[in-house]
Order: structure tokens, then sequence, then C-alpha cells
């Protein structure tokens, strides 16, 4: 973290016609030449046909996915990134955990952990997309319950190497956890808006991550947090990553936060590190790849710099 107390990370497109390995590269290896402290990607294992109007980032609720989208393994687009970069930070933002079963999850996470030599940012969450819950037959109403086993499980995995569990969800005898992570890694980012939400930043979570929050809404979220935070006796304080689309230059017309020349974008960072953020992540209006890594170069030259 610079001076300032604020990074900066990209979010990669792992979902579309866009979506190849060679723009997961490009983009990924441009951030990093560009001093660029994470990148992150998003999670879905599956896009069913019927997809109901309840995206919890847009004011429409309508997503924008599909059931005939490209989509990648975001573990294994992560491993194969930690072959290609060196430095930067390589997370899940966020990882849907309530449907997967939790002993492969954390195999899942430590093996990124390992080949990325203890880069990797575990974002997590219960999840919206009820009909993919569907089509992998776990219950939806379940998401949060089962959310919280995981979150468990890893705090001692990560911890204790082996051990014998026995949750709500899942049960088993003494089993290993191998690889085991360096102390404290990797760092666990909650996802979500709810109270619930908060409840996990303070019980097992490093840090908060959510898409589109204005600054007001972050200094809000900080409050929840830190009584969260208090009520589970932590030292120290909870980070907070937004990510937003930004865009460098006057070429598109939009009168929104990090849009404009340079100096307005950095007077927009300075409001969200005013407000608590300590990461913000940079998304696109774009999914020309040529384009996003443009912007990548030109935030991390004209703005980040600044910081």
């Amino acid at each position: 973290m610079n001076s300032e107390g604020i990074e900066f990370g990209v979010m990669l497109s792992t979902f579309g016609d866009h979506a190849t390995p060679e723009a997961f590269r490009r983009v990924a290896q441009t951030a990093e030449r560009e001093g660029f402290d994470a990148v992150w990607a998003g999670d879905h294992v599956t896009f069913p046909a019927d997809i109901p109007d309840e995206y919890p980032f847009s004011r429409s609720g309508e997503s924008p996915f599909h059931v005939s989208q490209d989509a990648y393994d975001v573990f294994d687009v992560l491993s194969h990134l930690a072959g290609v970069t060196d430095e930067i930070q390589l997370g899940t933002n966020t990882c849907i955990v309530p449907y997967r079963h939790p002993v492969d999850l954390v195999r899942e996470a430590l093996t990124v952990e390992a080949l990325s030599g203890g880069r990797f940012d575990f974002g997590v969450a219960p999840g919206w997309l009820r009909t993919e819950f569907e089509v992998l037959d776990v219950p939806f109403e379940e998401r949060g319950s089962r959310t919280d086993e995981f979150l468990r499980l890893f705090e001692r995995a990560r911890e204790e190497g082996q051990l014998a569990f026995d949750g709500p969800h899942h049960s088993f005898q003494e089993t290993g956890f191998y690889p085991t992570p360096g102390e404290g890694r990797p760092k666990v980012w909650i996802g979500g808006r709810s109270g619930a939400a908060f409840r996990r930043v303070g019980e097992f979570g490093d840090g908060w991550t959510i898409f589109w929050d204005h600054p007001e809404d972050v200094a809000s979220a900080r409050e929840r947090m830190g009584r969260a935070w208090d009520d589970y006796d932590r030292t120290g304080t909870p980070e907070v990553a937004v990510v937003r689309a930004v865009h460098v230059g006057s070429d598109v017309d939009r009168d929104t936060l990090l849009v404009g020349e340079a100096s307005k974008v950095i007077e927009d960072v300075e409001a969200y590190v005013e407000a608590g953020t300590t990461r913000i992540v940079l998304d696109f209006y774009t999914t020309d790849v040529d384009e996003q890594v443009e912007q990548v170069e030109r935030f991390g030259r004209e703005v980040a710099s600044e910081f």
C-alpha cells in the first residue's frame, strides 16, 4: 500500500466473447508493469438459460450474463496468471462459496496461494443467481449458513493443516489441507451489503469488497464494519475495496465518478480515500481488450502515480 493508504487493482473480464487467455495475460501483465497492486476476477460455475432480473449491481436488476457466454473457471485463470506474473496479487472477486464442496474449495484456494507464491486474495460471497444454485443442486435458501460453515472451516484449515469437522451441512473425519499458507494468508475479502456480510467481515474477514458504491456509501459501511470488528474483539481495521468502472479521458460521455480527465479522476479517488477506501479496483466501460489495456496504462501513469 502506498503512502496515501490506497491501493489499485484491475478487474478481469472472464465472461463473454472477449474473455480469452490472451486477454487475461495482457491485462494482468499490463497492470503489473504499471505498478498496480492486484488483479481480480469474478466467479460463476455456469450461466443457466433462465437468469432472473435480480442482479444486485444494476438498478434494473438485469444482469450482463447470458447462457451462451464463455465462462472461465476463476481458479484456473488465476493459476495460469500465477505463472506469467511475478509480484501482483491475484484474487477472486468474488468466489461463490455455498455451491461448492468446502473441502474441494479449500484445496482450490490453497493451491492458488501456493502456485502464486503467497499472492492470493480470497474474495468470497454467498451468491445471488438462484437458478445457478438449482443447476448445481444446492438449496439457495442455505447459501448464508453454507458460507459461514465454509469460512469456519477455512479459518481452521489454514491454521491447523489437518482436522476433523462437524458442521451443519458437511462433516468429515480428520483429513489434510496442505500446502498450508503463511501466517494470515491468504487474505479473506467478504462481499455483500447485508448485515450478515458485515458480521462476516468482523468474524472472518480481512476486508470488505463491493461493486459501484459511492464514497458516502463506503463511509456508512465502514461504521457498520467497525461495530462488527469490535464485536469480535479484532485489532486493527478492515480493508475496503470498491470495484467501479473507470475511464481516464474526455472521450466517454458520462457524468459520474472516476470518469473524465486525470485531474477529475484524482479528485474522485481522494474522495474514496477520505471515506475509508483502501483499494480501488478498475472495471471498464468497454469489452475491447486494446481499450482496456490503454485505460490501465493511462490510469497507472496519470492517476495512480499521484498517490
